[in-house]
């Protein structure tokens, strides 16, 4: 049995038979060229470029604003009078500006008699923070953009007089491009918010 291992140049052949263990080492052929090697290299293939960082959506805090303000419906003082003056209160359109959970909640106070002139009621509207609705127009106090894209707005209250109402505040959210209340806040403190278990009257 024979094995042949070519080496660089060299060729060495060994011989094993029988328990024979005689190699004969034989020289390279006068003249003949010396093989070369053929090294090839493949340049690695440049890292895939990183995708640019989407472009932060701009907050539109004026429409923030816009829809907590909305909160409030303007009606005449006497219908079909515009000379009579308008209020502001709570209404029917107000629910539009509102998350789902906060129309939920409302509806909760409202079946247990919270909003009512009977024993334990408040016996005023929300919104307002009166039973027959502002005379002086809501406005904007501040709007704070927060770090997670809400809007944070009060609303200042003016009552008849000297009477001093608590602000409004509205966490307004972006959904799907609709400015909507995820929660309200009559005045401060920890009943101040409508989820309270007996929210500030």
């Amino acid at each position: 049995m024979f094995w042949i291992i070519g080496i660089g140049s060299l060729g060495l052949m060994a011989a094993a038979a029988c328990g024979s263990t005689r190699a004969t080492t034989t020289g390279q052929a006068t003249g003949a060229a010396a093989p070369t090697a053929t090294v090839s290299m493949t340049p690695s293939p440049a890292p895939p470029s990183a995708s640019p960082a989407p472009t932060p959506h701009p907050v539109d805090v004026a429409a923030a604003k816009k829809s907590a303000l909305a909160l409030f419906v303007k009606f005449p003082m006497v219908l079909n009078d515009p000379q009579a003056g308008y209020g502001w209160s709570g209404g029917p359109s107000s629910a539009s500006h509102m998350s789902v959970q906060v129309t939920t909640r409302f509806g909760v106070l409202q079946r247990a008699g919270f909003f009512s002139d009977a024993a334990g009621g408040c016996g005023i509207d929300y919104i307002s923070h009166t039973q027959n609705g502002l005379f002086i127009a809501p406005v904007v106090e501040s709007a704070i953009l927060r770090a997670d894209g809400s809007v944070t707005v009060v609303i200042h209250r003016q009552g008849s007089g000297s009477v001093v109402l608590p602000n409004l505040t509205a966490a307004m959210t972006d959904e799907n491009g609709t400015w909507l209340a995820a929660d309200l806040a009559s005045g401060t403190g920890p009943s101040a918010s409508i989820f309270s278990a007996t929210p500030n009257c």
